[in-house]
């Protein structure tokens, strides 16, 4: 919408006002001679070698040459004729104007002279009126540091007005739409984060708005305009760090590195490109050197261009944004370089001149409308991808949830049984983790059964691995197989059958058990152990805890397992406590607890209920904070 808008004032622009009379070409009254050297004054002109000005004539290019314009004007009639020479060249850098019958110039100007505010003319202006009936001679020395592209125009007072009001007009267009999509970007920049609103936001600043203001003249007339030397080399200095914001803009938008890593690996060249040629602007610059860097930067848009292409074409919707912003540039570029380098003529002087003023204008405002579209684009990409991303993260979330729930399942309620008491408690460190617990009750043969395991790791894989220990657990516990067993066979068949299970669940993983299986004899009082690679079990009487190491191996190791077992008589009023490593990372503190200032707060006789509470408060289980599963078990045993 906005390029519509700014083609409809562009027209508008090139279009004469109405009562305005039309400039007329100035080339049929002029002559020109290049000097080589650069250093014949006005007194040593010949006008012999003064040869009839044509287009390829005016057009000299990236020079160091002095270039000599005699303008020979007669006047007929019997009034004044009121004529203005207008050279179209902001960027000169010095121009000298001499009449014959004086020894100095009658008027000065160019960027190396600094602003003169009397002329109010981004061009130099000449005042070549004439009396009635009276000829006259004007000699004009320019110099550049950049293309010398002459265009010529004779205007009366009310032509040259009307010009210059309607190249403010576009101009102001132009610096307005890029201003307001500066702002923009940067506003969504600092509403999303988004970095390729930041890179095309420098694009704007530097290319669009700061070398288009420079080269057209208009930072010279008001920002700079004593500042000789930088007025004069600004234009370079903008377009190479407008070529540097390119490259982050492009490398980030398109995503070079993981798109094409290879060719990533060589950005820095414009980057050194760049830095060099800003650094040179501070030095010395020549046409010569402009002319290279001139060429550098157009061997970059076409880069910028056919890595566009060659995504667009492997299905990188976004790049094809890219080439296209960048084959407008190159196009009008392309023109305007060819006819500084005096390779290719335009005999119609109106299209010389768009392609100087209006259709640069236009490709570079089509250009970052394409790169507006692409980054818009990518922002919608992107805003999908989150979009997808927390839909995936709402559902796993909620897969989540419900693997807590079942896992929580697993995890048994307290009991109080004949001749028994048991409380637990499980924290995982996430929604879910490897910690497991449980108890199996054969009321049959007066036997308990209990069990606590630890899967190294957290989280899902933990949690899945921690599920078949709790099958295996149980569906072992309850076979009729188990029933003639005793203590320690039944406690070897659990721990290999189990061993077997992590064996073939976690073939593939590094995932780890260890566990921890006691039975108790109900009538007896006799506990057995078998304990494969888990933290001691304790086992208090009397206020006086008893921490039974016997390790073995982890489950999961090898298919042959070596198991520490043993066995304790328990009497009525002992307390069994089982527990994992979490328990003892106080979350609270950040400090290891030791296991026996845990075990203090089991000498108590208070009911288990209340024990477990002083165990939460002691050791703050937190799920915010927790770095890994916390998980006990406390069984008291009690007279029939």
């Amino acid at each position: 919408m906005l390029q519509i808008l700014l083609v409809l004032l562009l027209v508008l622009g090139a279009s004469p006002a109405a009562g305005a009379t039309l400039p007329r070409m100035a080339e049929p009254f002029l002559s020109i001679w290049e000097d080589p050297e650069g250093r014949t004054t006005f007194a040593d002109l010949d006008d012999t070698r003064f040869v009839p000005a044509t287009a390829e004539l005016l057009n000299a290019g990236y020079t160091a040459s002095a270039i000599w314009l005699r303008l020979e004007l007669q006047n007929s009639s019997l009034q004044k004729m009121p004529r203005f020479l207008e050279l179209e060249l902001a960027s000169i850098s010095l121009f000298d104007v001499y009449i014959p019958g004086e020894t100095q110039s009658v008027q000065s100007g160019g960027r190396r002279r600094g602003w003169n505010p009397e002329t109010q003319h981004r061009h130099p202006v000449v005042d070549v009126s004439l009396p009635p009936e009276s000829r006259g001679v004007w000699y004009i020395r320019l110099e550049n540091t950049y293309s010398l592209c002459i265009i010529a125009w004779l205007h009366d007072a009310e032509s040259l007005a009307a010009k210059e009001s309607q190249d403010a007009i576009v101009f102001g267009t132009y610096t307005g739409l890029m201003g307001f999509a500066l702002v923009i970007s940067l506003y969504v920049f600092f509403s999303t984060r988004h970095r390729s609103f930041l890179y095309f936001a420098f694009v704007l600043l530097t290319f669009h708005l700061g070398f288009q203001l420079t080269h057209f003249g208009w930072t010279w007339m008001h920002l700079w305009p004593n500042a000789t030397i930088w007025a004069d080399h600004a234009n370079l200095f903008f377009v190479e760090l407008g070529s540097i914001a390119s490259m982050f803009f492009f490398q980030h938008s398109v995503e070079l590195r993981r798109a094409l890593p290879r060719v990533s690996r060589w950005i820095w060249i414009p980057v050194l490109k760049g830095m060099v040629g800003m650094g040179l602007c501070f030095w010395t610059v020549t046409p010569g050197l402009v002319s290279l860097f001139v060429l550098g930067t157009g061997v970059l848009m076409l880069t910028y261009y056919g890595i566009g292409l060659y995504l667009w074409r492997r299905g990188h919707p976004l790049a094809g944004y890219h080439s296209m912003g960048w084959l407008t540039v190159i196009l009008v570029n392309a023109f305007s370089i060819l006819q500084a380098t005096d390779l290719l003529h335009f005999d119609q002087i109106w299209l010389r001149s768009a392609l100087r003023f209006e259709l640069m204008l236009l490709a570079c405002a089509l250009q970052a409308g394409f790169l507006a579209m692409a980054i818009g684009y990518q922002f919608q990409k992107a805003q999908k991808d989150r979009e997808a991303e927390h839909e995936a993260r709402r559902k796993l979330e909620k897969n989540l949830d419900d693997a807590h729930i079942v896992q929580e399942a697993f995890i048994p309620h307290d009991l109080k049984g004949q001749r028994f008491e048991i409380v637990t408690s499980h924290h995982p460190s996430a929604r879910i983790g490897g910690d497991w617990l449980g108890y199996h009750h054969d009321a049959a043969h007066k036997r308990l059964i209990l069990a606590i395991c630890d899967v190294t790791g957290h989280g899902l894989p933990a949690a899945l691995l921690s599920g078949a220990i709790h099958g295996a657990f149980h569906g072992l516990a309850r076979a009729e197989e188990v029933d003639a067993l005793k203590a320690p066979e039944l406690l070897a068949m659990l721990m290999e059958r189990v061993n077997d299970v992590v064996c073939m669940t976690a073939a593939n993983t590094s995932l780890l058990a260890t566990m921890l299986i006691l039975t108790v004899d109900l009538e007896t009082g006799r506990i057995d152990f078998c304990n494969a690679g888990h933290t001691p079990w304790v086992l208090v009487r009397d206020d006086h805890p008893v921490y039974i190491l016997e390790a073995g191996s982890p489950l999961g190791l090898n298919s042959q397992p070596t198991f520490g077992a043993g066995y304790f008589q328990g009497q009525p009023g002992d307390t069994v406590f089982l527990h994992t490593d979490g328990l003892l990372d106080n979350a609270r503190t950040a400090r290891r607890l030791q296991l026996h200032h845990v075990c203090r707060l089991l000498t108590s006789r208070d009911p288990l209920t209340a024990l477990q509470k002083r165990i939460e408060d002691a050791t703050g289980p937190d799920t915010v904070t927790m770095e890994d599963d916390c998980s006990y078990l406390i069984c008291r045993l009690e007279a029939a």
